[in-house]
């Protein structure tokens, strides 16, 4: 049991004290006014803010957490208002040496040296904190050398150190990135993991590369590692490099399982949330590709996942002992949250001390969200999240509009290479030139990569840029202000982890003591109370996975699995996500069963479904395919596995593409197609979604006319021509066809069809934007395609 100090006991009564809760109540409301309304109805008392920072330094030596972020967030409201309205000289130096000392004591070092960038302070450290300062930085430098951990980074880093299967939870600010790097600096110089590899698990292809660009800049003075982001190591660099750190997908990492020519020591698993996401088809992509990597190989296990009460869940889904989990519930940068609703005409921020909305006496001063954007802003970075990759593109030409053309090199270079690579009419290059970018998973990496960088960078013209959801997926893009102007995740409400992702991009470390979240209400039918709830800060929740510990009465998933199993149909109100993820748990169960591996999926399947060991034994005993076809591709279904497993060993299969074929013929290649379309049903397996491969109620000719679209690309894609090549056969495929059809939701009729004009810019980038997720996610790749606007 750990001793309370005399910090603890004074933190407890500091933090019930009315005259604490009064000031701190006080500054909280001067800051959100001033911030939203520039209008201060009450300025902050001296003496309470003299108050306040002896407060917050008691509280910094306390060791529960909530006291500790309290002491922190009380010195950043404070820096908040001097910023803003400013207090008198002697008080803001007062600030400055209070501030420091605090920092010091809670071992955040880049809050010193955001603090150090500023003018110093008259005031001298005292002795003892400047001595533990020095033992910090001495004790909790990185692995490298050239950086200094946090009291939290250190803590965890030392637990990791002493276990084989770790898993830590901790908001977005913790610097989970910066904690994995450096424990994987520290494993790949040691030699025991020469002829061996490490494997870093990421959500997207979007993450693969800034992950590796990271890795390969830390590892740069480690000449015997490679960092590789494809599932394959030629001979020539296993010689060069004994040692390797992959960066891949789940689907990548079930490629390399195929054929591992170097065992797995340890799997890092990024964003580990993902492993267990509801309502996405690739949780279960997730489960199974760790599954394989721990049947194979003896490999240790690091999860990292945003705030959870319960991180030790990711080691019980895999049946690892719990006692390596580590929860993190303290920021390294304070948020300050609003709620901005332009409906009503109301203003509100939420407390520190008690998470409720108080509304400030000013409404909104601006007439729409462009206004409000641009006007609480100021010269700062903003990070504007929107649901929809064209919906990012059309508010950021809204945003541009506002703003004046930028006269900068390195803009122009960048829209110089966005042109050439992509297009010349894309949307990107016109708002580039006024300081804003959008950002989305279906751009090609490398601009996509270019925008993260001229965006990143303090010094750089790009102040504002729109993103989807990548953001949620662990994209390192954080800003001073973060506005959030959809309260949802494709078609899904957010979860609480799906919203603090999304709000802990706010505040950059050793730019900003803080950060604001502006959540914005522009439509009445958004920001529901129920998503309202989410804006506060709030307690870790607990995740749930039906994989651990189900409740005794919950066996919906399980039930569904043996509907598969069956050859059943699913409940109608079952969205074609829920669908595919429960086919490929049925694969999965299949595959378990084939094996007999006893996973916690197998023995709840046998639990909670009444003839389940028939079940199962009758699916397995139906299926011809050699398991490995099956390890590789649980994202098809064994029925569709078999029939092709069939044709290939009776010897009635032709080859899918002859040694003669000319590929720079669209018809062989729209053969390939016709043939795929009728080996794997594509009527039934590949028309659902939002955005299915196929049209649904095509006829024969608006069939083969689509697979005729997927042909030009895929030709495109082999002959390996450049992406502005594949847009303009895009281009030319539309022109040839007469007309466009697409969603404008501005309209009573949002499906819209209308000739086609090769001129219009709103053409050209709606073929973009669909050419773009198609070379992303088409044939190639099983339940990805086609955009509904495009049907």
């Amino acid at each position: 049991m750990t001793s309370r100090t005399a910090a603890d006991l004074l933190s407890e009564i500091i933090v019930e004290r009315e005259d604490f809760q009064t000031a701190y109540e006080n500054l909280e409301r001067a800051v959100a006014e001033s911030f939203l309304s520039g209008q201060i109805t009450q300025a902050v008392d001296p003496v309470e803010a003299k108050h306040l920072l002896r407060y917050a330094d008691v509280l910094s030596h306390a060791s529960d957490p909530r006291h500790r972020e309290l002491a922190y967030t009380t010195i950043a409201l404070l820096r908040e208002y001097d910023t803003s309205t400013g207090f008198d000289q002697e008080l803001s130096d007062r600030l400055l040496a209070v501030a420091e000392a605090v920092l010091v004591q809670l071992g955040n070092f880049p809050g010193i040296r955001t603090l150090q960038k500023g003018v110093g302070s008259r005031f001298a450290l005292p002795l003892s904190r400047g001595t533990l300062r020095i033992a910090k930085e001495v004790l909790q430098r990185t692995s490298k050398g050239d950086a200094i951990l946090t009291d939290t980074q250190y803590a965890i880093t030392e637990k990791m150190r002493g276990e084989d299967y770790f898993s830590f939870s901790g908001p977005t600010s913790l610097g989970k990135s910066f904690i994995i790097k450096d424990a994987l600096y520290d494993i790949v110089r040691r030699d025991d993991l020469n002829d061996h590899c490490v494997v870093v698990l990421v959500p997207t292809k979007a993450l693969i590369g800034q992950t590796a660009a990271d890795l390969r800049k830390l590892l740069a003075e480690v000449p015997e590692v490679n960092v590789a982001t494809y599932p394959s190591l030629p001979k020539l660099l296993r010689q060069k490099y004994p040692r390797t750190i992959f960066v891949l997908t789940p689907e990548r990492l079930l490629r390399y399982l195929a054929n591992p020519v170097r065992e797995i020591d340890y799997l890092v698993v990024d964003e580990a949330q993902k492993v267990i996401a509801k309502n996405d088809a690739r949780s279960s992509l997730y489960y199974h590709s760790i599954v394989e990597v721990t049947r194979r190989f003896a490999t240790k296990l690091v999860f990292a996942s945003p705030s959870i009460e319960n991180p030790e869940l990711f080691l019980e889904l895999f049946g690892k002992a719990a006692n390596g989990a580590f929860t993190v519930r303290e920021r390294t940068v304070a948020q300050h949250r609003y709620f901005v609703d332009l409906v009503a005409g109301k203003q509100y921020y939420f407390s520190g001390q008690d998470a409720q909305p108080r509304e400030i006496d000013a409404g909104p001063g601006q007439r729409g969200v462009v206004d409000l954007i641009l006007s609480l802003s100021g010269d700062r970075k903003a990070i504007i999240y929107i649901n929809g990759s064209l919906k990012s593109a059309e508010f950021a030409l809204r945003l541009a509009e506002r703003r004046s053309e930028i006269a900068d090199e390195k803009i122009e270079e960048l829209v110089k290479h966005v042109r050439e690579y992509v297009h010349k009419d894309y949307f990107l290059a016109n708002t580039l030139r006024r300081g804003v970018a959008f950002h989305h998973g279906k751009m090609p990496q490398e601009v996509r990569e270019r925008v993260e960088q001229a965006f990143a960078d303090p010094d750089s013209a790009v102040q504002f840029v729109v993103c989807t959801s990548t953001l949620l997926e662990g994209v390192n893009l954080p800003a001073k202000n973060i506005f959030v102007l959809n309260d949802k995740h494709g078609n899904s409400v957010f979860t609480k982890i799906d919203f603090e992702n999304l709000a802990g991009r706010a505040g950059r470390l050793t730019y900003d003591f803080s950060g604001n979240v502006v959540c914005v209400r522009e439509e009445a039918n958004r920001w529901a109370e129920t998503t309202r709830a989410l804006i506060p800060r709030s307690e870790p929740g607990r995740a749930e996975s039906f994989l651990v510990r189900p409740a005794n009465n919950r066996k919906k998933e399980y039930t569904d699995i043996a509907r598969i199993l069956r050859g059943e149909s699913l409940p109608t109100a079952t969205s074609a996500d829920q669908q595919r993820s429960v086919e490929q748990y049925a694969s999965i169960l299949t595959l378990h069963q084939l094996d007999n591996q006893q996973t916690p999926l197998r023995s709840y399947f046998l639990d909670k479904v009444k003839d389940g060991r028939e079940l199962l034994k009758k699916a397995a005993s139906s299926v011809a395919v050699p398991t490995d076809v099956l390890r590789r591709s649980p994202n098809i279904l064994p029925k569709y596995q078999d029939l092709v497993w069939s044709e290939l060993t009776t010897g009635s299969a032709a080859p899918l593409v002859a040694d003669q074929a000319n590929l720079t013929d669209v018809q062989t290649f729209l053969s390939v197609l016709r043939r795929l379309s009728t080996l794997y049903d594509w009527r039934t397996t590949e028309v659902s979604g939002t955005d299915p491969l196929m049209p649904k109620r095509a006829d024969a000719d608006g069939w083969d006319r689509r697979l005729y679209y997927w042909a030009l690309l895929m030709r495109g894609w082999v002959r390996g021509d450049p992406i502005s090549r594949v847009i303009s056969s895009s281009v030319a495929y539309y022109s040839q066809r007469g007309w466009i059809t697409y969603r404008d939701y501005s309209r009573e009729e949002s499906l819209v069809t209308e000739p086609f004009d090769r001129h219009s810019a709103k053409h050209i980038n709606l073929i973009i934007e669909w050419t773009l997720r198609d070379i992303e996610g088409g044939p190639t790749v099983p339940h990805h395609g086609l955009p509904a606007e495009l049907h």
